[in-house]
């Protein structure tokens, strides 16, 4: 059998993007409410999911272009022109909108939305800051992003100038350093939890998983999958009887999110390794709708929450309102928020992607022969990052 050309896209990372949004957004649109299930109340874990996917693509783009000329160029370019657009819109209108309303505006506080920094620089600092409450929910979000931002100025050079073996022990480095940061600095409030230093173990882990689909074979990536996700099923399952998986809890601060990101990382292996399969979870992960949700969630990531904000303004729905009234309220939120998404990926995201690809094209992969199929089933087309 002849060498096989590699899938420009694995369709079940879409699938993934959308279950990961999907639980962000019914996270924030159940705050507080009365009527609020458990299960939503746990949708934070969405960003996690997340951050092991962006570690796991981000990486894999990295090996597969560490030894090509304009590395850095190429990739931060990409970078720039897939993250920038929208976030910049985004952040002009809030500007706007919080000037209109008056009040104190302290310029380093957009300047540091701006510069990406909110996920440090707001660990030691906050603001006075009189804005819409449609704007504040807006910039709520962007801590996600700043890290994000943080990861790939790090990352690239680390990846481009360490061999292998010295990438193991970075990973490592920081699967146990921040943890133990999260410990020390851990407070009922969880201030560690949009502390970028404290979070990166959650791309590292997304990282190793790239790293090792990359290099490891088949029989120990399937070990090393399947150990990963039982680890992470127990270590949760201890957790959510001592815990309840409570952000504020200092137990689940140290360990609980490591083991989070174990668990998505294992679940982000076998989604890669099992791409284009019969099996019931890979056929739901592919649907058109599904991957649809995914393709637009760095979007709807961004707008869900002040949109749904600006529905309740709108209609004049208070926090107080009758769970018909806050249903009504979410839905139209929601089917607003999907159509911006959607206009904003016809109109705006995919004619940069194609002047992307024309300006700053990603590497092409050499096909490999069916036994290395395994560790060179890798994403290396542009990734959307929330």
């Amino acid at each position: 059998m002849g060498p096989r050309a590699q899938p420009a896209r694995v369709l079940e990372l879409d699938g993934l993007r959308a279950l990961a949004v999907s639980g962000v957004i019914a996270f924030h649109y159940s705050l507080g409410r009365p009527w609020a299930n458990r299960l939503a109340g746990l949708g934070w874990v969405g960003v996690d999911l997340f951050f092991v996917l962006s570690g796991y693509l981000i990486t894999t783009i990295l090996l597969h272009s560490r030894t090509r000329p304009r590395y850095f160029r190429t990739f931060y370019a990409r970078r720039t022109l897939r993250i920038f657009p929208i976030y910049f819109l985004l952040l002009a209108l809030y500007v706007s909108a919080a000037r209109i309303a008056g009040g104190p505006q302290p310029a380093a506080y957009w300047a540091m939305h701006a510069g990406f920094l909110s996920s440090t620089v707001e660990f030691f600092r906050s603001w006075r800051v009189a804005a819409p409450g449609f704007v504040l929910a807006g910039v709520t979000v962007l801590w996600s992003l700043s890290i994000e931002e943080q990861f790939y100025l790090l990352w690239a050079p680390v990846v481009r100038w360490m061999r292998p073996a010295g990438l193991w022990l970075a990973l490592a480095a920081a699967m146990v350093g921040a943890p133990a940061l999260r410990w020390a600095v851990h407070t009922r409030y969880f201030p560690e939890y949009r502390f970028f230093p404290a979070r990166f173990d959650s791309l590292a882990w997304g990282a190793a998983l790239a790293l090792a689909l990359h290099t490891w074979p088949r029989q120990r990536i399937e070990r090393g999958l399947r150990a990963a996700g039982l680890t992470a099923l127990a270590a949760l399952a201890v957790l959510a009887a001592f815990t309840g998986l409570h952000r504020a809890n200092l137990a689940f601060a140290g360990l609980g999110y490591s083991a989070l990101a174990m668990g998505f990382a294992a679940v982000v292996g076998w989604t890669v390794t099992r791409a284009g399969g019969t099996s019931w979870a890979a056929r739901l992960l592919r649907l058109r709708p599904t991957c649809w949700l995914g393709r637009v969630s760095y979007a709807v990531y961004l707008v869900h929450y002040p949109m749904l904000l600006l529905v309740g303004r709108t209609l004049g729905i208070g926090p107080h309102a009758g769970a018909v009234a806050m249903l009504g309220q979410e839905a139209l939120a929601l089917g607003a928020a999907l159509l911006l998404a959607g206009a904003s990926w016809r109109y705006l995201e995919s004619p940069i992607l194609r002047f992307k690809d024309r300006w700053a094209p990603a590497p092409r992969l050499r096909t490999e022969p069916p036994a290395a199929d395994l560790r060179m089933q890798q994403v290396v087309s542009e990734t959307q990052s929330v």
